[in-house]
């Protein structure tokens, strides 16, 4: 009976054992911003880079819009750096729409708000009327509808007498 109650405690001491180890803290749960930055950006240290594949306007709760974009806007290129500052910068692709316009549309940095769901990017520097994120040079904040490895999409909602709710798709290059 001894024996038996000895080899009881030992297992269940065991198990306590076994069990306790196996409770640990779990690893917090990224935050959003963390998550779509990497989906954005790539990882630390590294940085993706988009082509705009599609853009529409809807004005005042109107019809949705496409935008006309010429070929020289489409293959231009947006590459956003997941570093400390965030870089941001798009270039212009193979066809300019004016020979004249810098290779360098505008360069600045990108930030998300801590759930992910929107995007500022700030264009500090801009070169060319190309760019796709500023309004009259002032940041439009993006409400991200899609972001994945290999899709990007958001809405730019600008009040400026009428109201334009602008709307932007990217794939990855």
């Amino acid at each position: 009976m001894k024996v038996s109650r000895l080899i009881s405690v030992a297992l269940l001491l065991s198990a306590i054992v076994v069990f306790n180890s196996g409770c640990k803290e779990d690893d917090p749960v990224p935050l959003g911003a963390e998550t779509n930055a990497k989906l954005l950006a790539g990882e630390p240290g590294q940085s993706k880079t988009w082509k705009l594949t599609l853009g529409t306007i809807q004005i005042d709760g109107g019809p949705i819009q496409a935008f006309g974009f010429s070929a020289c806007t489409l293959d231009n290129l947006y590459k956003f750096t997941n570093n400390a500052s965030q870089d941001y910068e798009a270039t212009e692709g193979t066809a300019k729409c004016d020979p004249a316009d810098p290779n360098l549309i505008e360069r600045g940095n990108w930030a998300f708000t801590l759930d992910g769901e929107i995007v500022i990017v700030s264009s500090d520097e801009i070169f060319s009327g190309n760019g796709l994120f500023s309004y009259y040079w002032l940041p439009v904040p993006g409400k991200v509808t899609e972001l994945t490895e290999d899709s990007f999409e958001l809405e730019l909602n600008i009040n400026d007498q009428q109201t334009l709710l602008v709307k932007y798709t990217f794939e990855k290059q």
